[in-house]
């Protein structure tokens, strides 16, 4: 079993920023209530396509007995045509001008249809920050070594590094010291080359976490020779070192990571409050969101959507006019002020499983005596 001890959490070790809903997604609001789908999908299943259109006519007389407009529901029919193409689950956003956005997802989420204001993106976050990029390195008996790129819901990438030769040419060593230097000479060269094309993978895909397998002593020589963002993500692993079974063991560690940045970023936050930089609660929280005082927001849907917005703070988006889940109007206002959010799994922590890590220049927001939820 492999075990991970995380890091006191301070602001400079904060784990990075997790996926973000584009733009197109949230623009969907301008026009009114916006429909949010999400489906169940089985691909290369025979008959799957027939059985997504079969369960999408349920949810679509939902949506419609909802008030949905014919526009929304024509763009969903549209993006149901569309949906076993890939993945578990598909995710649908119509607005009442026909626009729409259509999302795939390699795990199952629970199959819903909602109306509302806003977007209902908390299953679309929650789903995404569970995705962990790993990067695995693999150090063989030749020059360099090979790099695998995990991803969950697509094949691994494998990348071949060829080290420096650094043996052709020249008189062969014949004392074990000179055999020796010249080895490490090798171990050098290879580390170089690793480390760099390594730094552009990491820099490329996003990885939260590095796993080196083969020779001993590949972490030491790697280590000094990448940056620190990169050095944090390093864990070496003894075992089995072919390429099948460390992408095994990454998968399997890369649900501990995503874990463990939840836990550091709940602790981080929970340090900061006694000092003013950081709130919890729905109301402080939805303030310095819409505020743009909010760094980093973090959000149990679990939690949170048992809470719905009447009426947002003042200086805001204006009334919402239907109400609306906490989670889905906090999403909407991140996206608007830059506010990076963070879904979490366990916000009992968190008064209304909602709390927000503030930016350096703002401090704890006074609570309006305005009703902000229901």
């Amino acid at each position: 079993m492999t075990t991970f001890t995380p890091r006191s959490p301070d602001h400079a070790t904060r784990p990075p920023a997790p996926w973000q809903p584009t733009t197109q997604v949230h623009e969907l609001a301008q026009a009114g209530p916006v429909a949010s789908v999400y489906l169940g999908t089985r691909t290369g299943v025979r008959d799957g396509a027939d059985q997504v259109l079969t369960r999408w006519q349920v949810l679509r007389r939902r949506l419609r007995d909802e008030g949905a407009p014919e526009a929304m529901l024509a763009a969903l029919d549209e993006c149901m045509h569309r949906a076993p193409l890939r993945g578990q689950t598909m995710a649908a956003f119509a607005d009442a001008d026909g626009r729409s956005h259509l999302d795939h997802l390699p795990c199952s989420v629970e199959e819903e249809a909602t109306l509302g204001p806003f977007p209902h993106l908390s299953p679309l976050l929650t789903a995404r920050h569970r995705e962990v990029p790993v990067v695995v390195v693999v150090s063989t008996g030749r020059p360099g070594a090979d790099l695998l790129l995990v991803e969950p819901g697509a094949p691994d990438l494998v990348c071949q590094v060829v080290g420096e030769d650094l043996l052709v040419g020249g008189p062969a060593p014949v004392s074990p010291n000179r055999r020796l230097a010249r080895a490490e000479q090798q171990w050098r060269a290879d580390a170089r080359a690793v480390g760099e094309a390594l730094t552009w993978l990491v820099g490329c895909s996003g990885a939260r976490l590095v796993l080196i397998g083969g020779h001993a002593g590949t972490l030491d020589l790697l280590r000094p020779r990448l940056e620190p963002r990169i050095r944090a993500l390093l864990v070496g692993v003894r075992g089995p070192s072919d390429p099948g079974s460390l992408a095994a063991r990454a998968r399997l560690m890369a649900a501990d990571v995503a874990a463990l940045e939840e836990a550091a970023v709940v602790e981080e936050l929970l340090a900061a409050l006694p000092g003013g930089r950081a709130c919890v609660g729905s109301v402080a929280t939805l303030q310095a969101v819409v505020h743009g005082q909010a760094e980093e927001v973090l959000v149990a849907p679990a939690q949170a959507d048992r809470h719905w917005v009447r009426q947002l703070v003042p200086d805001g988006a204006g009334a919402t006019g239907r109400p609306a889940r906490l989670s889905d109007v906090l999403v909407h206002a991140a996206c608007t002020t830059s506010t990076t959010v963070r879904t979490i799994r366990d916000g009992r922590r968190l008064t209304a499983g909602v709390g927000a890590v503030l930016r350096d220049s703002a401090s704890v927001p006074r609570t309006s005596r305005k009703r902000v939820l229901s």
